[in-house]
């Protein structure tokens, strides 16, 4: 996050990102972020910040209305190993941007969701009131996250070029795993798997940058 502030142009192309943050599902996470930045678009979520001065789902809420977009995963629904119960944050954080989409301020009133789960129509026995909703399956798969989320920002551009398709972005996704080495080496980050959110974040750029040098392309 730039600002807290975001003028209009930003925020139709700020994707927020509701998901779980651990490390079994951050190659999914990471592989989304990948998409949404080669795509021209900017991924927000809770990782950005860290101001106890406000509450965390105050926090969330904040950044939700800043985004044009969000990408809800709500497939987390087992139960914990250590507490024996499910997880409830991200269905909350839904449910809240449904509401903005469906009774906010009329600038609300645009907002585009994309809903992933593991399987398709699980969500028709854990959160059956969203029936109807645009939900998408990625059977915890990279290169399914990566072709939903692709799909979903080509459906929803206002030009019509089209975004590279989904192979072609997994190509480039799969090219950025191999280099990202060689530039947490040269710029003494921490290891990938120890990587902080903002810095992954700034791999990726870099990471796309080489990638459309190589190319012939414009950064």
């Amino acid at each position: 996050m730039n600002s807290p502030q975001r003028n209009r142009l930003e925020r139709s192309r700020s994707v927020f990102i509701n998901c779980p943050f651990d490390s079994e599902y951050r190659p999914l996470l990471r592989a989304m972020c990948f998409t949404i930045k080669l795509c021209g678009y900017d991924p927000a979520c809770a990782l950005d910040f860290s101001d106890s001065s406000q509450s965390r789902f105050h926090r969330i809420v904040d950044v939700i209305v800043q985004c044009g977009m969000s990408i809800h995963d709500i497939s987390r629904v087992e139960l914990d190993t250590g507490s024996k119960l499910p997880r409830f944050n991200m269905p909350l954080e839904l449910g809240a941007d449904l509401g903005l989409r469906l009774k906010g301020p009329a600038i609300q009133r645009d907002r585009r969701i994309l809903i992933l789960e593991k399987d398709l129509h699980r969500y028709d026995i854990t959160t059956s009131d969203i029936s109807g909703q645009d939900i998408e399956a990625h059977h915890n798969s990279e290169s399914e996250i990566i072709a939903r989320v692709r799909d979903w920002l080509n459906a929803g551009r206002q030009d019509h070029k089209p975004l590279p398709g989904a192979d072609a972005v997994e190509k480039d996704y799969r090219t950025y795993l191999k280099i990202v080495p060689t530039i947490i080496e040269t710029e003494t980050l921490d290891s990938y798997e120890r990587l902080s959110h903002k810095d992954f974040l700034w791999t990726i750029y870099a990471a796309i940058t080489e990638i459309r040098r190589q190319r012939g392309e414009a950064p």
